[in-house]
């Protein structure tokens, strides 16, 4: 199983695992224990075109890569997780709602070669849902669903202890579940998706709006004395104060939550949900809406047998499960060239 592998490894082996999300770009090198013994992070800089990203992230792989040879660590592989629709077996990058210009880009392919490494893409959200399975939230349940919630919402499934692809190899896309018929117009064309209303993009585009209209002084005063853009972290910390506009975001954000994982544990008789990415930081704020949502249309099932988890590994979680991935297709098969 992809989840127990790294158990296999040699004590000596470690690996690079890496975490493209819409924002941030994650690194880390992973030992066989599932311990992250060096971890960076830099933004992702989506703005900055294709190329410049694609840039970004050879760079800061062969930054880590010098500064671990130093130390006398040689990793064999490195493990992938971006954001979209990937390609496995090629390692390419179909295509991305986080990033607009991404179109079939060999993402492997071009790692390889920059870095003399063989390199494994999978989706990032099957990362994050294979770390959190190996050394997280998810370690005890045989069948859950993780929610990455950040710049979009991704997801992963695990079934009887193993990551699902399903039959078309993408996994599963949770965050395009429609949840409001009629709803806002999420990037990948339908409209109402889980996207739309519990995910970064969704608090910071609907609060924006709310400041057009004076909805929140509080806030308005935040962004007043501040040069930086608009952000969930700074919707938060209004929430925290009491903010009626900024917590009726987390309102709508925990319903819709509530209402997706209702769904998903009817239809698939999960043992739980595990909720990661950067906007589950603020779960002390939409869990409680989550749970009473949940609760009030989980009909078949008694609530209580139900895990409703906020991930314990944070931003390691993919760099985890990329790593933990990589090795088990690296013992597999020949990647790019080998």
């Amino acid at each position: 199983m992809p989840a127990k592998q790294p158990k296999k490894w040699e004590a000596s082996k470690t690996v690079i695992g890496v975490d493209i999300g819409g924002t941030r770009i994650k690194i880390g090198l992973v030992d066989p224990r599932g311990t992250v013994l060096l971890f960076k992070a830099f933004p992702t800089r989506v703005d900055l075109g294709k190329n410049q990203v694609l840039t970004r992230i050879a760079a800061g792989l062969a930054a880590v890569l010098r500064q671990v040879r130093e130390k006398g660590i040689f990793p064999e592989i490195i493990g992938i997780g971006a954001a979209g629709l990937i390609d496995r077996p090629k390692g390419v990058v179909l295509l991305s709602p986080n990033f607009p210009d991404w179109e079939e880009v060999p993402l492997g392919p071009y790692l390889t070669r920059k870095l003399g490494l063989p390199c494994f893409l999978d989706n990032d959200a099957n990362a994050i849902t294979l770390g959190e399975k190996w050394a997280g939230a998810g370690r005890d349940l045989p069948n859950f669903v993780c929610l990455t919630l950040g710049t979009g919402v991704g997801s992963g499934l695990i079934l009887d202890n193993q990551l699902w692809y399903g039959s078309q190899g993408f996994g599963p896309e949770i965050g395009h579940m429609t949840i409001r018929p009629g709803g806002e117009r999420c990037d990948c064309g339908n409209r109402g998706c889980l996207e739309t209303l519990a995910s970064a993009t969704y608090l910071v585009k609907t609060a924006a709006k709310g400041l057009l209209k004076n909805a929140s002084p509080i806030l308005a005063r935040k962004m007043a004395c501040s040069s930086a853009p608009l952000s969930a972290q700074v919707i938060f910390e209004t929430a925290l104060q009491g903010d009626r506009f900024c917590l009726s975001l987390f309102k709508t954000l925990g319903q819709s939550l509530g209402i997706a994982s209702a769904n998903l544990v009817q239809i698939l008789g999960l043992d739980g949900i595990v909720l990661g990415g950067g906007v589950s930081k603020a779960s002390t704020i939409f869990l409680p809406y989550l749970m009473k949502e949940f609760k009030r249309r989980l009909t078949l099932i008694p609530s209580e047998k139900i895990a409703i988890r906020i991930s314990s590994l944070g931003d390691i979680s993919g760099v985890l499960g990329a790593a933990a991935a990589a090795q088990e297709r690296w013992s597999q098969q020949s990647p790019f060239g080998r």
